[in-house]
């Protein structure tokens, strides 16, 4: 063990210094706490309590202030046992009072093992609550990811899309889901092998996210299907979020596996209304029937429930009645 003793009497120092070299320890001794980044390289600390500059005291606060772990026992020849209920509170492991007849030398070296296995138990348990909380946390985002595409299942997006029906309904809210399909994706699969067909649903799924506002939420639905919930969105202003998604994919040469291609996108879009599609399953069949007159109407289409074309969209968006 690597000790650190931090006193300004030097005699009371090397006396320390002395016993505990005779445990074996590897010991260091100097009169300045000063820098306190110095005690990073010990496995532990012995602080005097009374220093002329700085006291134990304010040695302890200015090592938890800096976030450096390393335990520490505090020496007083005051037997004060405010000093001491304080030097805990500021991180102290223990404290020893000196005493004329140097027999608190003989204590040193035990309250020094009961610090330093102390130590190693809070150090434990805190890395295993902080490897708890990571495995927590990865199970929970495997629970609500794809594992494929990187973006959140079906399940998350279920669970989101029924708050925000209840949102939309209880505060008077726009909503629009649409439900994204890729045209002729087994032939890709039935040509090129699944591997290139994996890799064009995770382009697909990064392009969603790149195409979607950070309120949007995007998930895969099943199979080559994904859906996107626009919060607080209009379904005139979700068709056209809708139109600039399924242009990129178009636009977009896909490479994998040394093979070059390129996919297309059939689009259904629907809204949420109180009276007809009040609820995530009357949304989403909504959105699947406009994906269907999408492929209908040539696929590479946006399908939506608008009774009238935006004058400013091309060919590309067919209407259904609602």
């Amino acid at each position: 063990m690597k000790i650190i003793i931090v006193d300004d009497n030097p005699h009371h120092s090397e006396l320390a210094a002395r016993r505990l070299m005779k445990e074996g320890w590897e010991v260091f001794v100097t009169d300045s706490p000063e820098p306190i980044e110095q005690f990073k390289d010990f496995d532990l600390i012995v602080l005097d309590y009374s220093m002329p500059h700085l006291s134990g005291l304010d040695v302890l606060k200015a090592v938890r202030d800096k976030e450096i772990i390393t335990p520490a026992v505090l020496l007083t020849g005051h037997g004060n046992e405010i000093i001491a209920s304080e030097a805990i509170k500021q991180g102290a492991y223990d404290y020893v009072i000196k005493d004329t007849h140097l027999l608190y030398l003989e204590r040193l070296p035990s309250v020094i093992r009961e610090a330093k296995s102390k130590h190693e138990l809070i150090e434990t348990n805190r890395y295993l609550i902080n490897e708890l909380k990571r495995a927590n946390e990865k199970l929970q985002q495997m629970t609500f990811t794809d594992e494929m595409t990187g973006i959140h299942n079906y399940r998350f997006i279920r669970k989101q899309l029924e708050a925000e029906v209840k949102r939309a309904s209880r505060y008077g809210k726009a909503l629009s889901v649409c439900v994204v399909d890729i045209d002729y994706f087994k032939k890709i699969n039935d040509l090129h092998g699944h591997s290139v067909g994996d890799d064009a649903l995770r382009e697909i799924a990064h392009i969603l996210r790149e195409q979607t506002r950070t309120v949007d939420i995007v998930g895969r639905y099943a199979g080559d299907e994904f859906v996107v919930i626009f919060p607080d969105t209009t379904l005139t202003d979700a068709v056209r979020l809708c139109e600039r998604i399924r242009k990129r994919v178009n636009d977009y040469t896909f490479i994998s596996h040394g093979i070059e291609m390129q996919c297309s996108l059939s689009i259904g879009v629907a809204d949420f209304e109180p009276h007809k599609r009040k609820t995530p399953e009357l949304l989403l069949e909504a959105a699947d029937k406009c994906l269907y007159q999408a492929k209908r109407s040539g696929r590479n289409r946006v399908g939506s429930l608008l009774r009238v074309l935006d004058k400013s969209s091309d060919g590309n968006i067919v209407q259904l009645n609602s």
